[in-house]
């Protein structure tokens, strides 16, 4: 597999556009998504137990998101089959999209090379990137170990809640 071929986009950055496909084979541009602050969570594997903590905690808390006029998108290399199985599993409520070519965690610079022991496995690394209105990066977390869930949810809600 090839290596991530761009660095991970600083705060004040324009975050890179994608397009891919959700659960129903959607096709889905970043810029589709209009109207307010922007969460992706990019995580790395459909139905693993810190991705549906992750994945869920976003489930519970997207009443208060929506006040804050946030959208939540979750990204992950899993093709839509197996993120819609986990959409219903899990009753999430909010557009999990398939990078399914890995284009998407290249342009953020979140692949995680070998998940786990599956050698030539390339995933997304766990990633929290916060974006305004106008598609620039306003916070970032970003974690080489799988296993962690974002080290703050209540930072990130933060950072939605601030107005500019």
């Amino acid at each position: 597999m090839s290596k991530a071929n761009s660095s991970v986009p600083n705060i004040g950055d324009k975050a890179p556009d994608f397009q891919l496909p959700d659960i129903n084979m959607k096709m889905h541009k970043l810029r589709d998504y209009t109207g307010g602050k922007i969460v992706l969570a990019f995580f790395p594997a459909a139905e693993s137990p810190t991705c549906t903590a992750e994945m869920c905690s976003f489930r519970d808390s997207m009443t208060d998101l929506q006040q804050s006029g946030a959208r939540i998108i979750g990204i992950s290399v899993d093709g839509p089959f197996a993120n819609k199985i986990f959409t219903e599993n899990r009753h999430l409520n909010f557009d999990l999209l398939s990078d399914y070519k890995r284009e998407t965690i290249n342009k953020y610079g979140v692949v995680m090379e070998n998940l786990g022991p599956l050698e030539g496995y390339n995933a997304a690394k766990r990633s929290i990137f916060i974006l305004d209105e106008n598609y620039n990066i306003i916070y970032k977390w970003v974690s080489d170990v799988p296993t962690i869930e974002p080290t703050n949810y209540e930072e990130i809600n933060t950072v939605l809640k601030k107005t500019d």
